[in-house]
């Protein structure tokens, strides 16, 4: 019995460390992350809503905000429901302004409304903080392609109209 006890304090003094605890997260941060999982495997509805609750639970960390609004903007973009998604990726734009995935979200969105001229625009701001965005490059040039095909651009289908 005595050796027990000596063991314990040599133990107890020779300076090992407790077990690591697990790291916890509030419910807001863990709907962030499952919000991007569903949305990478785009099931907007499950990520839009996920994504609505970490915002709405104001349970989200500061530095975990701006991807919340980034999900929720990609999540509506996903259903369709664009100026709802514009206004979240404008948020998160807001929050964190040198982001430049937050941009390509947003020129997506404007990509799909056909409004050419101002995903470029929104593309090439991306790029500032980019500058060597293969996605970014990809999404220029199909966007200046779309742009000659549905005429938002010189040589495009409402350019040869005017000349008409």
């Amino acid at each position: 019995m005595k050796l027990r006890h000596i063991l314990l304090a040599v133990v107890a003094t020779a300076g090992i460390a407790a077990p690591l605890q697990a790291q916890m997260f509030s419910p807001g941060n863990g709907w962030v992350n499952d919000a991007a999982y569903a949305l990478d495997r785009k099931q907007w509805d499950k990520g839009t809503e996920l994504a609505a609750r970490a915002l709405q639970s104001g349970d989200v960390s500061p530095d975990n905000l701006p991807a919340a609004y980034n999900n929720y903007c990609i999540g509506l973009t996903g259903q369709r429901k664009f100026d709802a998604a514009i206004a979240a990726c404008n948020k998160a734009v807001e929050l964190r302004p040198r982001e430049w995935r937050f941009y390509n979200n947003r020129a997506n969105i404007y990509f799909y409304l056909n409004q050419f001229d101002r995903a470029l625009a929104e593309y090439y701001k991306a790029m500032t903080f980019n500058p060597s965005g293969n996605v970014l490059m990809s999404n220029i040039g199909i966007s200046l392609k779309q742009r000659r095909v549905f005429g938002n651009g010189p040589g495009g289908a409402r350019d040869i109209e005017k000349q008409s």
